[in-house]
């Protein structure tokens, strides 16, 4: 049966892959491999970074919290944490590196501006089928028409998948 969900969540990922890349066609095998070792099942690097300021990937949530129901809010996991670091206008060059200009302007022009930092967690997951069609389009899926088609091997759930940018001069 078709779950509007699903429809979503794989029109979303393609339109995003459109936007990103400019032109580009399907993997070999072995780069399409790594989406099972060096990479998540969706492409991001799996290891964390060498400060430890990013973990590594372990798998995401793929649970329900004991006794959460259908349509109660989400629970904040994280809801005891406390910002790492605070940076303010009095610490910001020690992080400049790390602020945008824009981060930068608020600092110095608002004397209560401030950036609290919190740690990174990487809790994404999916469905294993879309890490399966993820790693099936990675190895079959074109853009084609100086770009602007998508030829996905697989859309959602085994379904072929064709989606067309017309883009309007």
């Amino acid at each position: 049966m078709f779950n509007i969900n699903h429809f979503v969540l794989m029109t979303s990922a393609v339109l995003t892959v459109m936007a990103a890349t400019p032109v580009m066609s399907s993997v070999s095998p072995e780069e399409a491999a790594k989406l099972k070792t060096t990479l998540t099942p969706l492409g991001a690097e799996r290891e964390g970074n060498a400060d430890g300021s990013i973990p590594g990937w372990n798998g995401g949530f793929t649970t329900v919290p004991p006794g959460y129901k259908s349509g109660d809010p989400r629970p904040d996991f994280f809801a005891g944490e406390k910002p790492v670091v605070q940076i303010t206008k009095a610490n910001m060059a020690k992080y400049a590196d790390k602020l945008t200009e824009g981060d930068q302007i608020l600092l110095n022009k608002y004397a209560s501006y401030r950036i609290d930092v919190y740690p990174t967690h990487r809790t994404a997951s999916a469905p294993q089928w879309v890490y399966d069609d993820t790693l099936e389009n990675a190895q079959h899926a074109t853009i084609t028409n100086d770009g602007l088609t998508l030829r996905a091997g697989l859309g959602w759930r085994g379904h072929h998948l064709q989606l067309q940018y017309l883009h309007r001069h």
